[in-house]
């Protein structure tokens, strides 16, 4: 991959992790604050209690997902190398995200598979020994 190509894809995960992740975090927020609402209108206690642990525990794990994401994703703008690991690994856990992560996390594994890629091409010989004559 070209370099000035890969800086545009890393500039496009960099705004889609952050406006993703900003998104999860106002899901987040607006689900753990919701659960007093559901205390006023629902009687059954029941009901509640269910209500209280789901919205905790989904509320819970967008929130945990998102301050990654939203941190992987000013790294990539920044162009920062440690956001290419930490981005990998938010991948990963956006492909449980159906649909709108999936795509972001196929997105971001495809970018990171391409770095890889470049640092592994084949080198040869007389290559390294042409480096190395101009390091001395």
């Amino acid at each position: 991959m070209r370099e000035n190509t890969y800086h545009t894809h890393q500039k496009i995960i960099g705004a889609l992790y952050v406006a993703y992740g900003a998104l999860n975090f106002t899901a987040a927020v607006a689900l753990l604050a919701s659960i007093n609402v559901v205390n006023i209108f629902v009687d059954e206690i029941e009901v509640i209690q269910l209500v209280t642990v789901f919205s905790r525990l989904i509320g819970s794990a967008l929130l945990i997902v998102s301050i990654p994401a939203i941190i992987a994703g000013i790294g990539f703008l920044q162009e920062k190398d440690w956001a290419k690991v930490l981005s990998l690994i938010v991948g990963i856990i956006f492909l449980l995200f159906f649909p709108i992560g999936t795509i972001i996390g196929i997105y971001a594994i495809w970018l990171n598979a391409q770095t890889v890629i470049k640092d592994k091409e084949p080198r040869y010989a007389t290559d390294l020994i042409k480096e190395q004559a101009n390091t001395v």
